[in-house]
């Protein structure tokens, strides 16, 4: 069957379709029957056509039928294949195959093209309206195939007629288009012309831009050297008045102004270096060098003139002038670190020889004030005789030099105000060191010449009132100085070595006196029978006391918590340990136990009574009451049983504390059962007792006194009587409440309360009795 190709109606004139997809045949087989509308009628037709060869025809078969027959059954063959799926096909029919390939092509082209669904409707209505007989065009005979190409010859010339009324639409646009044309020849024309003149015009344009860009070379060149030389006039000579200023012109700022010139030019004579012939920066710089040389011989020549003689500065001019000189050789530190070794040379030789002259006395010299220096009009040989006020004229001398150099120093060293009214000290530093290098040189006569006073002086009083002396002018020096660890002959630092000095010296004589009297036998014989203490714990007190109450810091002298602790211990414990000792020297001469207890009791009451004021001594107070309690507890033991040994009721207070001593907070007779098996606990021994006890007792009171008159302290005593009396009633109430229980007698005559009023314990017996729930 033969197909129109879609093809043949194309011209070069339209535009051409989109190029047909690749699609196969399956993706638009099944919707064949939708894109033609005549497509089922078609195929009733040919099967008809079928029947009727077959039922009229039985071996007689014209070529259009084989042919017809052909490609029907290649499109049933094709279809039948499609339907069932069946993928493997047979690779021998290779003209089958071909022909299906063919179909499937030109149905793709035809099917799958880029247009809507709405156009390809408008193309088959219109192609509907050109078929008449749509059964004669799918005959296969010879009509069917006229009919087709007439068909064909109709569209085409449809198609013809079409693009021929298109191209009529595009005539008058080529008409314009052929008048534009020449209109564009021509002005193609015209520019070329145009083009030709304009470039004759830069020709001739650029010929005169190279001659005067010749001119302007020449101009700049011209110009450059003659800025180079003027450059050079400027930058590397001085003229005449500039040269005199420098060599024998005043110091002052058009000095400076000229030598700053002067050391620029220098400086910039590098640059001539660099050329190929340095010949002319080599004879400038020897030239500039030879200025500035004798410039700087000048300036330092000044200074040093001027540092020697202070009183010239008394003008602001020279001041100001100074300062220059001092700025411009700040920034050459060679020749400004001679020039202030120079001034701090002469200036502690000029202070040192004042010095001497106020040790030695020199009173017929009489110097001008010229230099600086400061003249005193009494010498302070004068007070040589009396230690304290000769160091203090001394101090009060080296701390008025102190507060002049450290002005004058200042005031040489110092600028001006600036305009903001803050005083500006820009050489701070220097300042400082070169005050201290100059007071410096006082350190060592200063510091032999009180160190020779303190190893002499003996007297506490004296070397304390020095301590004070140099601790105040320490703080006073400290104001202008400054401490230099680095310098051992720093004056602030040797003040300080001197108050150590003094505070050594302080703690060497009481060390030393503390040794004499450790081993001096007068002391020992001061111990005598009167049990009162020596006399060498009153004059020690009598020294060290009093400056040690005059003392106002935390700690004496200012000394460390572990040096002020020991000084304490060699005040307060040492005399204690020699007056122990002396007395264990001597136990076995002239003192019992009760003579020691209340020789120490003595001695350290002494010792409370001469420090109780002293607030710096609290803790050794506290420390010396509890000695002093020890002591007590021992003395009142002594006196109890004192009471009774003269009451003969040792053994029964032996026997009853071997079974149980007493205690005020628990007491029961029937723990003491076990006496009733000792031999001396019989109504007949008691009876004893009780006789000696009556007669005992109504002078003990006066005996306890009589034994305790050495003791100095009134309420040591009282305490003492008190405590060593209570002990005893209590003994005596609980004793006779046990031979009441065990024997089963009153053998003791007196009751407690009548002890009590013998011994004169009533009241404070019955408050103890109280107490112990005793009826």
């Amino acid at each position: 069957m033969d197909f129109i190709d879609f093809d043949s109606f194309q011209q070069d004139e339209i535009p051409q379709p989109q190029p047909a997809l690749s699609l196969p045949i399956t993706s638009n087989i099944e919707n064949l029957g939708k894109r033609f509308s005549n497509f089922n009628s078609l195929t009733k037709t040919l099967l008809k056509f079928d029947e009727k060869n077959d039922s009229t025809v039985n071996g007689d078969e014209s070529e259009e039928i084989k042919l017809a027959e052909k490609y029907a059954n290649l499109s049933l063959n094709l279809i039948n294949s499609l339907e069932d799926g069946n993928e493997e096909e047979n690779e021998t029919d290779l003209n089958r195959s071909k022909a299906t390939t063919t179909l499937s092509t030109r149905l793709s082209r035809v099917l799958n093209n880029s247009m809507p669904d709405s156009l390809v409707r408008d193309i088959f209505s219109n192609l509907d309206l050109k078929i008449d007989n749509i059964e004669a065009l799918v005959e296969p005979g010879v009509t069917g195939s006229n009919s087709r190409k007439k068909l064909r010859g109709d569209i085409e010339n449809d198609l013809i007629k079409t693009q021929g009324l298109v191209l009529k639409e595009y005539q008058p646009v080529i008409k314009n288009l052929n008048s534009l044309e020449n209109d564009l020849k021509n002005l193609n024309k015209l520019r070329d012309s145009i083009t030709e003149k304009v470039n004759r015009d830069f020709q001739s344009t650029k010929d005169l831009n190279g001659k005067v860009k010749d001119l302007n070379d020449t101009k700049s060149l011209i110009n450059l050297k003659k800025g180079l030389l003027m450059s050079f006039k400027n930058k590397f000579t001085l003229d005449v008045y500039e040269e005199y200023v420098l060599q024998n012109g005043e110091i002052n700022d058009e000095f400076f102004e000229v030598l700053i010139k002067c050391e620029k030019i220098h400086e910039n004579c590098s640059v001539l270096l660099s050329v190929d012939n340095p010949q002319l920066g080599l004879k400038i710089m020897a030239k500039f060098n030879q200025l500035i040389n004798k410039s700087l011989e000048r300036i330092i020549s000044f200074t040093n003139k001027t540092l020697n003689n202070l009183y010239s500065l008394n003008t602001t001019t020279k001041l100001t002038t100074l300062h220059k000189c001092l700025k411009f050789l700040k920034t050459r530190l060679n020749y400004f670190n001679t020039v202030v070794e120079n001034f701090v040379d002469t200036r502690s030789r000029l202070i040192i020889d004042e010095f001497l002259n106020q040790i030695n006395g020199d009173l017929d010299k009489s110097g001008d004030n010229r230099s600086g220096s400061i003249q005193h009009d009494r010498p302070i040989i004068l007070s040589a005789h009396d230690p304290v006020r000769f160091i203090g004229d001394l101090l009060a001398y080296i701390h008025s030099v102190v507060v002049n150099e450290t002005e004058t120093i200042s005031s040489i060293f110092s600028i001006s105000k600036e305009v903001d009214g803050k005083e500006n000290v820009e050489y701070k530093d220097i300042i400082d060191d070169v005050t201290g290098r100059i007071l410096n040189s006082l350190s060592r006569s200063v510091k032999s010449k009180i160190e020779q006073i303190i190893s002499s002086e003996t007297k506490l009083t004296t070397i304390y009132s020095i301590y004070n002396l140099v601790e105040l002018y320490t703080i006073m020096f400290a104001k202008h100085l400054k401490e230099s660890s680095n310098d051992k002959h720093n004056l602030l630092t040797t003040v300080r070595e001197l108050v150590k000095s003094s505070q050594n010296k302080i703690t060497t004589i009481i060390q030393n006196k503390l040794t004499t009297i450790k081993s001096s036998n007068l002391a020992q014989l001061e111990l005598n029978s009167d049990l009162q203490p020596p006399e060498w714990i009153i004059e020690f007190y009598s020294d060290i006391l009093p400056i040690i109450d005059q003392n106002t810091s935390d700690t004496f002298m200012n000394l460390l918590t572990e040096d002020n602790a020991e000084f304490m211990n060699m005040i307060i414990n040492q005399p204690i340990e020699i007056f122990n000792g002396h007395i264990e020297n001597n136990i076995s001469k002239m003192f019992n136990r009760r003579d020691q207890v209340v020789l120490k009791l003595n001695f350290l009451d002494l010792i409370l009574s001469k420090i109780m004021p002293i607030i710096l001594l609290s803790d050794k107070i506290l420390e010396l009451n509890d000695l002093t309690e020890k002591l007590s507890l021992e003395l009142t033991n002594l006196q109890l049983d004192s009471l009774i040994n003269g009451c003969q009721l040792t053994d029964f207070y032996n026997i009853i504390n071997m079974i149980c001593p007493f205690s005020d907070d628990f007491f029961d007779v029937s723990i003491y059962q076990p006496i009733t098996e000792n031999k001396l606990f019989t109504k007949d021994k008691i009876m004893g007792t009780n006789d000696i006890i009556q007669t005992f007792l109504p002078s003990a009171l006066i005996d306890i006194q009589q034994s305790l008159f050495k003791v100095n302290s009134p309420m040591i005593v009282n305490n003492i009587i008190t405590n060593s009396s209570l002990e005893f009633i209590k003994f005596y109430l609980k004793f006779n409440l046990i031979i009441n229980e065990y024997l089963d007698d009153v053998l003791l005559i007196w009751s407690d309360i009548e002890v009590a009023t013998l011994l004169g314990m009533e009241e404070p017996y019955q408050l103890a009795k109280n107490s112990m729930n005793f009826e």
